[in-house]
């Protein structure tokens, strides 16, 4: 046991690990000597070196060898590290003396370690709530932990939960806090749980975290459609009007969140008025949209006449239901750049009315087949159904055609190979599967990064480009949700709520949809890649793409 013991003051740390192993073993079968915790206790309160004591420190408590007092006491120590275990080790078991839980609040508000409110942040969820809410009430007051790179987060861990059950303790608290962060994610947490009302008596008392209070709430309203203003906004919302600072413009925000009449009036002149900064207008437009105003049906044809709007007019178009606007971005389609070309092609394929439109023009020629990336076509098979099938041809996954698989295999002959195009290789990339896949550091985020996938092994590439479906990770299967105003959505869940779902649509940013408003949600067994990828492409295209993807540097 003593050679283990003086094995804690070893410049080996593998060393000091496993004889503290061997002597945690020793003291779990009652077989360490008596004068053992004497040595150990010796080095930990004695030594000079910060990472021996920590080692003496930990291999007493795992030997049953250091009490809750003695622990107690290590949280004045003069080492932060040896505070900071001691809060660890005391809350191991979730349940230290009342006298502790004093001690870690004055802790809380005094201590000037970062390393020591780290600790105490980690330990709020093991400790009895009301010692919680005073130790949060502690460490929001340092102003320079607001740059920390972990401890407003680990705070936030800690006192999430704790907003659900007494949202107006915790809005009381980061009212005053020095990390708006914490405010934000308050407000945000509190529109979630139904505390509209608390959260706007925090923001009428217009505490010095009111614009963090402000933005929080703005986050928890986004995507929903469902949220009336109380009663008491009114009154708020009159006073914060009057201000002349940022929190005046962000409830002017809000307000068009809630949709009210006079809200959205604003926001129509906004819209209209060509002296107001394009960021002006694509937030009035954004407004708008998002609450679905009729009014808004009127002005958008006039705003895809708008360069700087015409992108944000037509991704507005799929939050209605109106064929003419639809046959509109056709009519205009050969005009768009191409950007604006994917946000109609994602529009047209919202909606059955749209995506039938959207079919026809393809019959007729008047879109290209070859434009229409593999996960536009997949949503329009599910929008149009079997006809858009007789259009555009099959499109539903069936078994590996081993055929198809020898011809592709063939054609990537080191000959033809080595006469590829590389650089029309990596524009076909980008048009085909660049939406949907990174490599090297661009492209989408809907499928896998293909930068570090075994791309050079061509039995691989084939059998993951011919057969999408055959082998699919949870996180890339398809998942289509259809709303209740018969809008489609076909994506990835990247993030869920008990009120919200975040879905990742190619070529969108991430949308927000309120659960109310989900009539249907499906997790498709298939990928968002759809088979028949490389028959749009003539041989030497396939080669040269094929070719790109197995190329070994950028």
């Amino acid at each position: 046991d003593a050679e283990l013991v003086a094995l804690q003051t070893n410049a080996s740390d593998w060393h000091a690990r496993r004889a503290r192993v061997i002597l945690q073993s020793r003291a779990s079968k009652g077989k360490l000597d008596s004068k053992t915790h004497g040595q150990l206790r010796t080095i930990y309160e004695t030594n000079t070196n910060a990472d021996w004591r920590l080692r003496a420190m930990w291999a007493l408590h795992i030997t049953k060898g250091i009490s809750e007092n003695a622990l107690a006491k290590a949280l004045d120590d003069k080492d932060q590290y040896i505070r900071a275990w001691a809060i660890q080790l005391l809350c191991e078991d979730g349940s230290p003396s009342p006298v502790v839980g004093t001690k870690f609040v004055a802790m809380a508000t005094s201590d000037p370690s970062a390393v020591v409110r780290l600790y105490l942040a980690s330990a709020l969820q093991r400790l009895e709530k009301d010692i919680s809410w005073k130790i949060v009430a502690g460490l929001v007051k340092h102003s320079e932990d607001v740059k920390d790179h972990n401890l407003p987060k680990m705070i936030w861990f800690g006192l999430e939960p704790m907003v659900a059950t007494d949202p107006a303790r915790a809005l009381a608290i980061v009212s005053q806090t020095n990390i708006p962060l914490l405010a934000q994610y308050t407000a945000r947490r509190a529109i979630d749980g139904g505390a509209m009302n608390a959260l706007i008596s925090s923001i009428g008392t217009q505490p010095k975290t009111l614009v963090s209070l402000l933005e929080g709430m703005m986050n928890g309203m986004e995507g929903r459609t469902d949220l009336k203003a109380p009663a008491s906004w009114q009154k708020v919302y009159a006073a914060l009007k009057k201000r002349n600072d940022k929190s005046a413009q962000l409830a002017i925000e809000i307000s068009e969140l809630f949709g009210d009449t006079e809200a959205a009036q604003r926001s129509l002149v906004t819209l209209k008025n060509k002296n107001a900064s394009p960021e002006q207008r694509r937030r009035a437009l954004g407004a708008l949209t998002a609450q679905q105003r009729k009014e808004l049906l009127a002005e958008l044809p006039a705003l895809m006449e708008d360069p700087e709007l015409r992108i944000d007019a037509i991704k507005s178009v799929a939050a209605f239901d109106d064929e003419k606007l639809a046959q509109l971005i056709i009519k205009k389609y050969k005009e768009l750049t191409a950007a604006e070309k994917i946000a109609a092609m994602q529009t047209l394929s919202s909606r059955p009315g749209y995506g039938w439109a959207f079919t026809q023009a393809l019959k007729n020629n008047a879109i290209s087949k070859n434009e229409v990336p593999a996960n536009v076509a997949r949503q329009l098979r599910r929008v149009v159904g079997s006809g858009f099938v007789e259009v555009w041809g099959p499109i539903d996954d069936t078994p590996l055609n081993q055929s198809e698989f020898a011809k592709y295999k063939g054609l990537l002959s080191e000959k033809n190979i080595q006469s590829a195009d590389v650089k029309n290789g990596r524009q076909l990339f980008q048009k085909t599967c660049g939406s949907c896949h990174k490599m090297y550091g661009q492209g989408g985020l809907m499928g896998p990064d293909l930068t570090g996938s075994n791309r050079s092994n061509i039995d691989y590439l084939l059998f993951n480009i011919l057969s999408p479906s055959e082998e699919i990770q949870d996180d890339y299967k398809m998942v289509v949700i259809t709303t209740r105003d018969g809008r489609t959505y076909s994506g990835n869940i990247i993030a869920e709520n008990h009120r919200q779902v975040t879905m990742r649509v190619v070529g969108q940013d991430a949308v927000v949809i309120n659960k109310s408003s989900i009539q249907s949600r499906e997790v498709t067994p298939v990928s968002m890649m759809p088979q028949g990828l490389m028959t749009t492409l003539t041989d030497k295209e396939a080669v040269d793409l094929l070719t790109y993807i197995r190329t070994a540097g950028k």
